[in-house]
């Protein structure tokens, strides 16, 4: 490469680079210029400002929105496990406590069949033991008629 190639590349390098630092300057003072021509810093902070923070509100409001359905579907779920979980406890303990009702019944029913078989024979028994007496009673009294009848 001569000398005259490494110039032309170098002038074409810092024209290359002239040129891209001319348009970028072009294009941030153009911005500026319109941001102040139109507004001034104040007001363009203050308007990015709520423009994010009504985002960010409705990003919560939707975040918030959505947990909530989750957790709807969550508990609904959860209160079906429990009332599953409950109605299987409560047959349970109605089976246990309908057996013991019926086992005391049972029990209380025998002890009555038990004492009216003890009342009708005692009862028996004391009619047949008070039918004797009147008769031993009426023996006796017969001999002592025939023993006065004796005398």
């Amino acid at each position: 490469m001569t000398k005259k190639d490494m110039y032309k590349k170098k002038n074409h390098f810092r024209l290359k680079l002239l040129i891209g630092v001319l348009l970028l300057s072009g294009t941030i003072v153009g911005n500026i210029g319109v941001a102040f021509a139109d507004q001034d810093i104040n007001s363009l902070l203050t308007n990015w400002f709520t423009k994010k923070g009504q985002e960010s509100i409705s990003a919560i409001e939707n975040a918030i929105a959505t947990e909530k359905e989750q957790q709807k579907i969550r508990l609904k779920e959860e209160l079906q496990s429990e009332l599953k979980n409950s109605a299987q406890l409560l047959e349970k303990y109605t089976k246990e406590e309908k057996q013991k009702r019926i086992l005391a019944l049972q029990q209380y029913a025998d002890k009555l069949i038990e004492d009216m078989k003890l009342e009708n024979n005692q009862a028996e028994k004391q009619r047949i033991a008070a039918d004797m007496d009147k008769e031993i009673q009426k023996a006796i009294k017969e001999l002592e008629k025939i023993r006065l009848k004796g005398k």
